[in-house]
């Protein structure tokens, strides 16, 4: 989906580029549910809700700016597969998922993946993105710790072509890097 279809308000929105990419890599077509934590706009849940009818959509977020977008949105795309939790992860949650993506962490990212870990079914797939070095050479650390398998790390770097003046040109935006593992099949916690 395009960015331009999305009400943003002043939260920041994960990219369409790197949206996509994250979403293929959850590999949601035959999954049932899906976990987005710490969501900001919900442009990935709400995505992957609007285009997979047979998921259910569960997004955590606390920013009350946020959740009102969330809000907006999930209206704008009549949503009926789609659950938002006000509230900060990791936090009680009945059941298991078949997918996680994490967009934020507030600070408790270790935290947030090994109850990523637990929530997730064998065979679970999570994606995390990551736009400072640090972070994500912190939560690569904490998924092969954890026992990850499949452990996959993505460095994208866009460009769009803008004005400039009288000519174009290709205006970067910051590198994401993408990071995904799966739990182990047969895995039982």
């Amino acid at each position: 989906m395009k960015n331009s279809a999305f009400i943003t308000g002043q939260v920041p929105i994960t990219k369409e580029e790197v949206r996509a990419i994250s979403l293929n890599k959850l590999e949601l077509k035959n999954k049932k549910s899906f976990l987005d934590i710490g969501a900001g706009t919900g442009t990935v849940g709400i995505e992957a809700a609007h285009t997979y009818h047979q998921l259910t959509v569960w997004a955590v977020e606390q920013n009350p700016k946020a959740i009102e977008v969330i809000k907006k949105n999930v209206d704008k795309f009549k949503l009926s597969n789609y659950n938002l939790i006000e509230g900060t992860a990791p936090m009680p949650f009945r059941g298991t998922v078949d997918a996680i993506f994490v967009g934020g962490s507030s600070g408790k990212l270790e935290e947030i993946m090994k109850w990523s870990y637990e929530l997730l079914t064998p065979g679970g797939h999570l994606v995390t993105n990551f736009l400072l070095i640090e972070n994500f050479y912190e939560a690569l650390g904490i998924l092969k710790q954890i026992g990850f398998k499949n452990v996959e790390a993505t460095l994208l770097s866009v460009c769009k072509l803008e004005k400039l003046g009288q000519g174009e040109y290709f205006k970067p935006f910051n590198p994401i890097y993408i990071l995904s593992g799966q739990k182990e099949e047969g895995c039982y916690e």
